[in-house]
């Protein structure tokens, strides 16, 4: 679950002991694991229904980049189990492009299938092990699916290739405040910070674990900066990208 640190820091004006229980709330979750209901598993049996009964264009059993065109074309719509099953089509047919494998672990990521999405990922690796980013990718599925130390091995190897990349210092320091070294992770988002002053996520990571060790006026202080840097990135799109 992503969490939307943008609603946090207002609490700091209202109660900061409160503050400091919502975001340990957010980042570790209650503990409590809820049984489904009988509406949950009929909604579930739904879907696996609707699921059967996709049918996919008939391309051929040799055209690939069609099946990974009419994906693209269908995800635009919204419907991510057919564009997944023009992917997996296209993979079928052609097991090294390295294009629908990145959108299979997309759109299983944005799907919150994370076990797949880290399929996904693994295999573009394979295919193509130059790009930071497909390392920064896996480790990011990994954080979400609680396999964090493998998460902080992707980030690593991100560097490896990229030393000055702001995104996987954000990264490696998301990884590391989930196991809870704070410390080790403010001198990563110090790092990205550094690299990309530009860029405004590490200063809200930043700000959430100041928070979390209690220094108050510094969380504030970067929060404040994570809304001037956000403010400004959004100023330069394009009239209606605005929101």
């Amino acid at each position: 679950m992503r969490i939307n640190y943008e609603l946090i820091h207002p609490f700091l004006r209202i109660n900061k002991f409160f503050a400091i229980i919502l975001l340990v709330l957010l980042i570790y979750g209650c503990g409590n694991e809820e049984t489904p209901s009988i509406t949950e598993v009929e909604e579930e049996t739904v879907k696996e229904e609707e699921k059967a009964a996709l049918i996919l264009p008939d391309f051929g059993s040799s055209d690939a980049e069609s099946y990974y065109n009419f994906g693209v074309d269908i995800i635009k719509k919204g419907d991510f189990d057919l564009a997944i099953l023009a992917w997996t089509k296209a993979v079928e047919i052609d097991p090294a492009m390295v294009k629908a494998h990145n959108f299979l672990g997309r759109a299983y990521y944005t799907q919150g299938m994370m076990d797949e999405a880290i399929t996904a990922y693994k295999k573009v690796i394979e295919l193509e092990s130059g790009k930071p980013d497909s390392y920064i990718k896996l480790g990011i599925a990994y954080r979400y699916n609680e396999m964090v130390d493998e998460a902080i091995e992707e980030f690593n190897k991100a560097l490896e290739i990229n030393p000055f990349s702001a995104i996987a210092y954000d990264e490696m320091g998301n990884a590391l405040t989930k196991k809870e070294k704070y410390d080790e992770a403010i001198e990563a988002y110090k790092q990205s910070i550094a690299f990309d002053p530009q860029y405004p996520q590490p200063h809200n990571h930043l700000g959430v674990v100041y928070l979390l060790k209690g220094m108050t006026k510094e969380a504030s202080a970067e929060f404040k900066l994570f809304e001037k840097l956000t403010a400004a990135k959004k100023a330069k799109l394009p009239k209606g990208m605005q929101h």
